[in-house]
């Protein structure tokens, strides 16, 4: 990782909630514009994907607010070897997934009151982190959101705040997990959208929406790159929910994957695919990556 600008002295963390999304659109402009320095942190999440990762993601949570994130790799590293050994006995499917969502309900730590308030009273919300002292960012958000659509974290809630966010992109794998007999699969998306893009929110088209059991909505909102992820309900097919997707999102001008290479999961489009080629003539290294020739 290679920091490009310099380690701010102080910083303060900003939770932001309203049930207009049309709000955040003229908030996002506004912060990218009118903020000096810029905001260091712009994290969204929908309400569903907070409940889901309160639920499902809170192990995650507490194990890096009480061991670190250092100690990250060689949990999930403990986690593998147990589920390699642990799917050649019968009937002990996502067993580790189930211990660990026990676990993790049983322990002591719930999140802030002011967070889980304002879950209660809002559908979007804004996780942001700028150079303190943030008085230009708290004028912004006060004249778009209004005073009481904001308030500024303490150390403890901003830390809290950030790590359910973070908690968030495995909750969906845990839910299905959890519940794979009554489910038909999960299908992941991350999305840019284009930068002026007001008409950010992407909801499932009505023909498609019976087969969806849950929805994560969240993402990092001032660049525009936002995580879908569809749990889907039991007989939906994966393949044709995703394809129909990709079709609606193609219409809008987004791009996929986000954050992700193409791998061979998505088609790569002609300029990425001539620069595969240009790479690798012969296909010997990655043969088919992006739908390109194996040959």
């Amino acid at each position: 990782m290679l920091d490009t600008f310099p380690k701010p002295a102080a910083t303060d963390v900003l939770y932001v909630g309203t049930n207009s999304a049309d709000a955040l659109a003229p908030l996002r402009r506004r912060l990218l514009t009118e903020l000096e320095p810029l905001p260091i942190v712009g994290e969204y999440i929908h309400r569903e994907a907070w409940d889901m990762a309160a639920r499902f993601g809170r192990d995650t949570r507490l194990f890096i607010e009480w061991f670190g994130t250092a100690r990250m790799p060689a949990m999930f590293a403990l986690k593998g070897w147990a589920d390699a050994r642990l799917r050649k006995v019968p009937l002990t499917s996502d067993l580790s997934d189930r211990f660990l969502q026990f676990a993790g309900q049983l322990a002591p730590g719930r999140l802030p009151r002011r967070m889980r308030h304002f879950r209660d009273r809002f559908e979007h919300h804004l996780i942001i982190k700028v150079e303190a002292p943030s008085d230009q960012a708290e004028r912004i958000l006060t004249e778009t959101v209004g005073a009481d659509g904001w308030f500024r974290c303490t150390q403890t809630e901003g830390t809290k705040a950030l790590l359910h966010r973070f908690a968030v992109a495995g909750a969906a794998v845990r839910y299905e997990a959890m519940n794979r007999r009554r489910t038909g699969g999960l299908v992941a998306l991350d999305v840019a959208l284009r930068r002026n893009d007001r008409d950010w929110i992407k909801p499932v088209p009505p023909a498609l929406a019976h087969q969806v059991a849950a929805t994560l909505a969240y993402g990092h909102f001032l660049c525009h790159v936002f995580h879908l992820d569809y749990v889907l309900k039991k007989g939906a097919d994966p393949i044709a929910f995703k394809k129909a997707m990709l079709a609606m999102l193609d219409a809008d001008g987004a791009e996929y994957p986000a954050e992700h290479n193409v791998g061979h999961l998505y088609h790569a489009k002609p300029q990425l695919a001539a620069f595969y080629e240009s790479l690798d003539p012969l296909a010997r290294f990655n043969p088919g990556i992006g739908d390109t020739p194996r040959s």
